[in-house]
């Protein structure tokens, strides 16, 4: 690697040069003294008028003086053009270490300060420091006192507040008027030692990005704790919710082995028994619901239905529970242009009921209800805007609670709400579905004053609007012997129990079956029995060996004549929209959740053999 010549050698040298014409003037000096000392000494001896001696004494002198003057002249150059030399390296080592600050600086996201100890002076500033705080490295080697940038001015009180005997650190928030914004800066300071020197070296970093970061985290960590606690509070306050319909399954079943022979009790008690399972599916309903809103898998369809109709079936469902506790309930429909709609009808009649459901819950005896549904509000070209309003003069809510109402597993902890059965879930529910399908819900509430919900949505009108449509007819109620009886049904179920199950309903109502205990197991069945010997095939979902889709596309796959006309209806616990549809590409032919209803079952059975 190649050196640069040391400038103490050019140094000695010239210190050399001058030396040794010291030495020679002091050497000549002493030569000429002599001679003008004989030169005297001869004069003395001769007579005044002898000029030849004087001038001969007059040239020795002036030769000395020249040859004095001159070595005086070239000593003096030699000094100066050192001077010279060693200001132009100071200069050039001075460029050179600015050219490694600048590359330093402009490599790297922390600005650097260097301060004298004992002068308290600031020595070097980084340019980068401008990149950090929009203030050039100029304005800090003296304080600029009337300077408005927050920013600049705690930085610069830090760098000039004197050189701290151990390192230090400073971070904090403040305002750069430069840019406009906050953040915030960490300033370090490290006392070091430069060429003998004391010196103080500060580094400034804008630590606004790693806080943000940090901020987001911290914020994170508290949403997921407030998450815990929440599901940790609702377990705990919905023990009580699970319990009871257990404690009420569990105690009228252990009535009827009691009172087997009163047939009037053991009726009424079947009938609390299958309330209360119904109330319990509706918890685990909400809960998986919930679930899998949450994951991202719950789809929204698109199909043509009936506002009107879809009105009409939620009022049904409702009215028989609000004229149970004497309520007011009323339906107003305004303004509707378009009464058939594309959207997903079952999420919407979800949303209806979800709301009406609260109210009912939590407007007393004597309350009124209202169910508006105003069309009048044109948004959005062509759409149908529906405005869906809900009022009640119930209890009413709080404040506090207003603001985590559509927080899951919510519910506002009282007396009186205590006493009301609920997962917490149905309102975190309706807020997803309704976000979901691109409307919004507000809720207004003053405790012992009501409620009022508003949910706004749009539909586009289903293209094929026939104005002579016909009424819907009410389906009659099936009979489930009619439907069922003398029908030989194959069952695929894995669970001894649930076979057990639908064996015995089947055999109440006059059918038979056959079980078996997986998909394959249920392909090899059908495969090997005579065309005709099964009506129909109930289908488990999940199965071991083979699932009921997998043994749904065996089955229809088959070489024989049946095999494609079968109808296959889907049999499970998987009971979401999504469900059923993966059902039906699998090749059934319908969907019963369970538990299973048996006047369903009748009904679809009974559709599917026409």
């Amino acid at each position: 690697m190649r050196q640069r010549f040391d400038s103490r050698y050019i140094f000695a040298a010239v210190a050399a040069v001058v030396v040794m014409l010291a030495v020679v003037i002091a050497a000549t000096s002493l030569y000429y003294f002599s001679t003008i000392h004989g030169l005297v000494v001869q004069a003395d001896s001769i007579t005044p008028n002898d000029q030849a001696e004087g001038a001969a004494i007059v040239g020795v002198t002036a030769r000395m003086v020249i040859i004095v003057v001159g070595a005086t002249l070239l000593a003096v150059t030699a000094i100066g053009a050192l001077l010279i030399y060693r200001n132009r390296r100071e200069l050039r080592g001075e460029r050179h270490v600015q050219s490694i600050y600048q590359a330093i600086g402009e490599n790297i996201d922390t600005a650097i300060f260097i301060v004298d100890c004992e002068d308290q002076v600031v020595e070097a500033v980084f340019e980068n420091v401008q990149d950090i705080l929009g203030v050039p490295a100029s304005k800090f080697f003296a304080v600029d006192r009337l300077s408005s940038n927050e920013a600049y001015a705690k930085v610069a009180a830090i760098v000039h507040s004197g050189a701290p005997a151990e390192r230090r650190t400073w971070e904090f928030q403040c305002f750069n008027a430069v840019f406009g914004r906050d953040m915030w800066l960490r300033i370090t300071s490290c006392p070091v030692t430069l060429g003998g020197d004391a010196k103080v070296i500060y580094s400034l970093t804008d630590m606004t990005d790693e806080h943000d970061i940090r901020q987001r985290l911290m914020d994170s960590v508290a949403a997921a704790e407030d998450a815990n606690r929440a599901k940790s509070n609702f377990l705990a306050s919905m023990s009580h919710d699970i319990r009871t319909p257990m404690n009420a399954i569990l105690g009228f079943s252990e009535l009827i082995d009691r009172e087997a022979g009163h047939e009037e009790a053991v009726r009424e008690y079947n009938r609390k028994i299958a309330l209360s399972g119904r109330h319990l599916l509706g918890l685990i309903n909400d809960v998986l619901d919930m679930s899998k809103i949450e994951s991202g898998k719950t789809e929204l369809t698109a199909e043509p239905f009936s506002l009107a109709e879809t009105v009409a079936a939620v009022e049904a469902m409702m009215r028989p529970q609000t004229d149970a506790k004497g309520q007011t309930f009323t339906v107003e429909v305004t303004g509707i242009s378009h009464d058939r709609l594309v959207g997903d009808e079952g999420r919407l009649r979800q949303i209806l009921m979800n709301v009406l459901s609260n109210a009912m819950k939590y407007t007393g005896t004597g309350g009124k209800i209202l169910l508006r549904i105003d069309g009048s509000l044109a948004r959005h070209g062509t759409l149908q805007h529906v405005r869906i309003l809900v009022r009640d003069n119930g209890i009413g809510m709080s404040d506090d609670y207003l603001a985590t109402i559509f927080d899951s597993f919510s519910r506002e902890e009282s007396t009186l709400t205590n006493k009301i059965q609920g997962t917490g879930l149905g309102m975190a529910i309706t807020k997803n579905l309704v976000d979901l399908m691109g409307g919004a819900i507000t809720v207004r509430s003053k405790l012992d004053a009501g409620s009022v919900f508003i949910i706004d949505l749009d539909f586009p009108p289903a293209e094929a609007e026939s104005e002579e449509r016909e009424e819907p007819v009410s389906a009659p109620a099936t009979d489930a012997d009619e439907a069922l009886g003398g029908k030989h049904f194959l069952v695929a179920e894995d669970n001894d129990l649930n076979a057990e199950i639908i064996g015995a309903i089947l055999t109440i109502h006059g059918a038979t079956c056959e079980v078996a205990e997986n998909g394959q197991v249920a392909v090899d069945k059908f495969s090997q029995s005579e065309p005709g010997a099964y009506d129909m095939i109930f289908m488990d979902v999940q199965m071991p060996v083979m699932n009921g889709h997998e043994a749904a596309r065996a089955i229809r796959a088959l070489d024989r004549p049946d095999a494609r006309e079968i109808p296959i209806i889907a049999m499970t616990a998987n009971a979401f929209a999504e469900d059923e549809r993966e059902a039906l590409a699998a090749g059934m032919s319908a969907h019963v959740a369970k538990p299973i209803d048996v006047a369903v079952l009748a009904c679809t059975v009974a559709s599917l053999a026409r």
